[in-house]
């Protein structure tokens, strides 16, 4: 049972990795879209048509990739002082139950963002703009960044349930 769980969480960690990798390359490729568009339209008076539009699509899909990946390396925002005081057995539980809760919060938008991709797909709806972008891609980005970070929680949650019971016996 170890073996597989220790093989659930390379694979959940492996797939954050590569989610990092592809929300730092959507960041370098916003920043030259950016710079692009800024060149070309204070310096050449030609602005492009699809700069706007691909930002917003890049900047929504390099933030829901790369959550799972924030997660994995501890770095959410978040306020501790309050939490630090409490003990560390608290701090586990605490953790596991807030974790349960986002959890929870990332299954309501891995399936109404589900949702709305296939009510965009079967519609065939597509973006207003000159690239006439099919919208269920974008939305698309949200459930599967959200089910990014719900595979983290999962590994998250267990590892801070394995602590919880580890200081338990420690006090006893």
């Amino acid at each position: 049972m170890r073996t597989i769980w220790r093989l659930w969480v390379s694979g959940v960690e492996r797939i954050n990795r590569i989610g990092a990798v592809v929300s730092q390359g959507c960041l370098v490729l916003l920043l030259v879209l950016v710079f692009h568009e800024v060149v070309a339209r204070y310096i050449f008076d030609k602005p492009s048509l699809y700069s706007v539009e691909l930002s917003e699509y890049l900047l929504i899909f390099l933030a829901f990739i790369a959550a799972g990946w924030v997660l994995q390396e501890d770095k959410h925002v978040r306020m501790p002082s309050l939490v630090n005081l409490l003990p560390m057995r608290l701090q586990h539980l605490l953790t596991c139950l807030t974790s349960f809760i986002v959890l929870l919060f990332c299954s309501v938008l891995i399936w109404q963002g589900t949702k709305a991709s296939w009510i965009a797909w079967h519609g065939g709806y597509h973006s207003s703009s000159l690239l006439n972008t099919p919208m269920f891609l974008p939305y698309l980005i949200i459930p599967l960044g959200s089910l990014l970070l719900a595979l983290q929680l999962v590994v998250h949650i267990q590892q801070h349930f394995v602590r919880f019971l580890a200081d338990k016996s420690k006090s006893s």
